[in-house]
């Protein structure tokens, strides 16, 4: 199912925010280099990997993954945009199980961390299947009701590691994303 990483380094796609989500989940093997995976944060929806490009129908071409949700087969990828520094690359959420997978949800690693900061990252994916129901929680911009502590743990760690604040205008600015960067998606043909 997976293919090589832009470039030849497993790295290529590794930031320094990326890194230090690496570093939060723990992720590091016995010789101090990062783990290829780590399951710390699942319990808020974000199952870490070095970044390569998953080849789902509908991941984009120019897309590194670098989170799944254990779902269905949806992942979170930065996107390579010419000119635009590897830092900053924004997040392609790709729902494999939708007719239209793809909607950009975060401008960096950074803005898309702050979208799910309360609301956790595995129910990102209502934006596609339950979209107006999606937004409203996420609009409240409080924690998700029944979420359980560890859950809420994690999602702590993330806010405070990265200085998060819930997005004020979900629909909003999801719109000026998608405006900016799906263009930029080279989404592959369908066979």
């Amino acid at each position: 199912m997976c293919v090589a990483p832009f470039g030849n380094t497993l790295t290529d796609g590794m930031t320094d925010d990326l890194g230090l989500l690496f570093r939060l989940a723990g992720a590091r093997r016995d010789g101090g280099a990062l783990d290829d995976w780590s399951a710390y944060f699942e319990p808020a929806g974000l199952i870490l990997q070095i970044p390569e490009r998953l080849a789902y129908w509908c991941t984009p071409l120019n897309a590194l993954t670098f989170a799944r949700t254990g779902g269905d087969g949806t992942h979170y990828s930065l996107v390579r945009v010419p000119g635009i520094d590897p830092a900053q690359r924004p997040v392609v959420m790709t729902v494999p199980m939708s007719d239209d997978p793809n909607v950009i949800v975060g401008e960096n690693l950074r803005d898309f961390l702050a979208l799910g900061c309360r609301f956790g990252y595995f129910g990102l994916e209502g934006l596609v299947h339950q979209r107006a129901q999606t937004i409203a929680e996420l609009a409240r911009a409080r924690y998700a009701e029944g979420a359980r502590e560890q859950q809420l743990r994690l999602l702590q760690i993330l806010e405070t590691a990265f200085d998060l604040k819930p997005w004020p205008k979900p629909t909003t600015h999801l719109a000026e994303l998608k405006l900016r960067y799906f263009s930029a998606l080279d989404i592959p043909a369908r066979s």
